[in-house]
């Protein structure tokens, strides 16, 4: 019998193919051609009393691969209705412990069949026998969701879930939406994200700090680092509702910035919300106007001379220039540091 190769991921199509394999009861002549064929290949002989005795540790991988696959052969199973039962009904329980040691984290029966059929490229949703154990991990439930959003090239609609197979992944959370928030894909279309964000990020969405600090997470992981996080990266994913959460807070001048200026800070609030110590002159493009504050300024020199390990009046321009914030120097110290050493020392 050929062996059944069918993608197991490839599309719904596929998946529903495989679902309609329904799994029997294997042949009753199974365990004998599968003993037969062990003792053919040496991996078990007779002793002198006549009794089969296995003569492998499963220490070698070609061999652990050809059982593996011989075992679906002589079941007439799809690989994908492999249990970890069937390694003991056909006495390869030494079998399924090479496997259970080899990744400790993982069901033996999800390694076995990761490594004998990698054009397979298994997922742990795909193994029937585990259902019901998976649909309890969430663990599980998120990788199934950034394996959903890769495959989809980052434009995962609610339907998705079900269409691919995962939809237990959805239990965990109260929408795709959240599902998405939480899980933190390394990419997501932007417009996919907009369209569920539109429709779930509400109010009580925003005013959830869990879910509100997961989103911003997720723009901080999408565009690469803290810095990189500005008014138009929530814009571009429909999530700029959440910054009107922080125009409550106490640091937020009334009236007295111009919009482009409250947006700046608006972000940086949002982002040290989630970055605890993330100072707002780490922004790439911060509110400037802030500066005109001494105190924010001596605090940015008291800061520099703490994360680059020095005395305060030994620092040099070039150190400014190293953490990319020399435009404090220039702009209102007209390019002399020792100028904001000085105010920052004669405050102290």
């Amino acid at each position: 019998m050929e062996i059944k190769k069918e993608a197991a991921t490839a599309n719904k199509e596929t998946r529903e193919g495989l679902a309609s394999l329904s799994r029997t009861e294997y042949p009753s002549s199974a365990k004998a051609d599968f003993l037969s064929w062990m003792e053919s290949e040496g991996y078990i002989i007779r002793g002198s009393n006549g009794k089969l005795k296995f003569n492998t540790n499963w220490s070698n991988k070609e061999d652990r691969i050809r059982s593996v696959r011989k075992l679906v052969e002589v079941m007439d199973i799809s690989p994908l209705d492999l249990k970890n039962e069937d390694f003991f009904k056909m006495g390869l329980m030494d079998l399924l412990k090479a496997y259970s040691i080899k990744r400790h984290s993982f069901p033996a029966v999800f390694n076995a069949l990761k490594e004998a059929y990698p054009e397979l490229k298994v997922n742990l949703w795909d193994i029937r026998s585990l259902k019901g154990t998976i649909s309890k991990n969430r663990e599980t439930a998120d990788e199934a969701i950034k394996w959903l959003a890769k495959k989809k090239s980052g434009a995962v609609t609610e339907d998705d879930f079900e269409n691919n197979g995962v939809g237990f992944a959805l239990s965990f959370y109260s929408n795709a939406f959240d599902a998405i928030v939480f899980a933190q894909p390394d990419f997501i279309e932007c417009n996919s994200l907009k369209a569920l964000s539109a429709k779930y990020l509400d109010k009580e969405f925003v005013n959830n700090t869990a879910k509100r600090r997961a989103a911003i997470s997720m723009l901080i992981k999408i565009f690469g680092s803290p810095k990189s996080v500005n008014y138009q990266s929530f814009e571009l994913y429909g999530m700029e509702s959440i910054l009107s959460y922080y125009s409550q807070s106490y640091i937020f001048p009334n009236g007295s910035k111009k919009p482009e200026e409250e947006r700046k800070l608006l972000t940086w609030l949002a982002v040290s919300d989630v970055i605890k110590d993330f100072k707002i002159w780490e922004m790439k493009d911060p509110p400037k106007s802030l500066f005109l504050d001494k105190k924010t300024r001596i605090e940015s020199t008291i800061w520099l001379s703490s994360v680059s390990h020095k005395n305060p009046y030994l620092l040099s321009y070039e150190d400014w220039e190293s953490f990319g914030i020399e435009w404090i120097v220039k702009e209102f110290y007209y390019g002399d540091h020792h100028e904001a050493i000085h105010e920052a020392m004669d405050s102290s």
